[in-house]
């Protein structure tokens, strides 16, 4: 269990254990997380590490809760039920991949270490899981509510997978720096701009 810092030199090296510890993540998945690393990386000590962490499963507790807090903070899901009330469905999902990307843009670290790293611990995967149903659940109540352009009888299969579609493309973003995956590079409007096509594709015609 990570301990809260209290004083503002504790939370500065604190964070800056957090954010040495995400780039390797970047730069090299999660073995690359070692404490050794982290340490080296932040310029911080080993009594440092332990007072915060405890240990290496601590540190990646801290992590985890890092980027929930980021969603908190954001209202994240407060900002994607807002994008349920546009008039048409095309703008729905145009807006809901547009706030879903600036989140993800704005703690890109942060998020790559929460989709992507395996973990062990049943309450941190629990917690993935609660914010992953919480976005199929929005994505539900927008198909829901443009219901009248879906072609698609099974409403909650139509938008499980819709949401399965951002999710993957987004994950792929998260994965690959730009251009790495194919070659040609593309940016956040590009990639937006397209996930929404794909989606309202689906949702509309297959």
């Amino acid at each position: 269990m990570s301990k809260k810092p209290q004083q503002a030199r504790s939370i500065e090296s604190t964070n800056r254990m957090l954010d040495a510890a995400e780039a390797l993540m970047r730069e090299g998945g999660p073995r690359a997380i070692t404490i050794e690393a982290v340490i080296e990386r932040s310029e911080t000590s080993m009594g440092s590490f332990y007072a915060r962490f405890e240990s290496r499963e601590g540190l990646f507790q801290a992590l985890h809760e890092r980027f929930l807090n980021y969603v908190i903070e954001d209202d994240l899901f407060h900002q994607l039920e807002g994008a349920i009330a546009e008039p048409d469905l095309a703008t729905a999902i145009h807006s809901f991949v547009s706030r879903l990307y600036v989140m993800q843009n704005k703690h890109r670290d942060a998020a790559a270490f929460f989709l992507i790293f395996n973990s062990g611990d049943s309450v941190m995967r629990e917690q993935g899981a609660e914010v992953s149903r919480v976005f199929a659940d929005l994505m539900h109540q927008l198909v829901k509510a443009h219901r009248s352009e879906v072609v698609h009888k099974n409403l909650r299969s139509a938008s499980d997978f819709a949401a399965l579609l951002i999710s993957g493309i987004g994950l792929e973003t998260l994965i690959h720096e730009p251009g790495e995956l194919t070659g040609r590079a593309r940016s956040t409007k590009q990639n937006i701009h397209s996930t929404s096509q794909a989606v309202v594709a689906y949702l509309k015609f297959a």
